[in-house]
């Protein structure tokens, strides 16, 4: 595929953003094929290292905010006429307390996955806190009964030691939570972009 056909596809994958956002995204792939190319890679195989045009295409929407993806799909080409006018009205009742819903729906999954990640943040830092505290009265411990005193020492150090592995784990679970929950706002974003063909 040559750059030209390239450019052209894309330009025409692109009809849900507005012409100055799709010229913008165009001028930056021609940019990166054109400076491929000077770098000694044929435009054949410069185009073919950027993937399908499709995949590409479909990439540039998903990154685009909502708000601009709905707007630019609502908005008609040519204006509003009366008939959208009046179907918009009278769809109200319906369209209306769905939008509602989905974004409440929208922010529950968000603020479901933010406790999530908060509550294992917490029960780390209570790990934290209990070893320290294990350590700091096993110390206090000595003038009563130096074994106890080496025992609480012990399991605090222990607890500190399961800390360091539970952060690793909760970092993990946390960014693969957040990543998920990334996905799955992606994936309902893709709903609003039309695939042709």
């Amino acid at each position: 595929m040559t750059k030209e056909v390239f450019l052209r596809e894309l330009s025409r994958k692109l009809h849900p953003l507005s012409d100055i956002e799709a010229k913008q995204r165009l001028s930056y792939y021609e940019e990166l094929l054109d400076d491929m190319m000077e770098d000694g890679i044929q435009e054949e195989a410069a185009v073919a290292k950027l993937g399908d045009v499709n995949e590409v295409a479909e990439e540039i929407l998903r990154e685009q905010p909502l708000p601009t993806l709905v707007k630019n799909r609502v908005r008609p080409k040519n204006g509003w006429t009366a008939a959208a006018i009046t179907v918009a009205i009278l769809g109200a009742p319906l369209w209306i307390p769905l939008l509602f819903a989905l974004v409440l729906t929208a922010g529950a999954v968000a603020l479901s996955i933010a406790a999530v990640i908060l509550s294992l943040v917490l029960c780390v830092a209570a790990f934290v806190c209990a070893g320290v505290l294990a350590v700091i009265r096993g110390f206090g411990l000595f003038p009563v009964s130096g074994s106890y005193a080496v025992f609480v020492i012990g399991v605090g150090i222990v607890m500190l030691g399961i800390t360091c592995l539970a952060s690793l784990a909760v970092k993990y679970a946390a960014v693969g939570l957040y990543r998920g929950g990334r996905w799955l706002f992606c994936t309902a974003k893709g709903l609003l972009v039309v695939k042709e063909g």
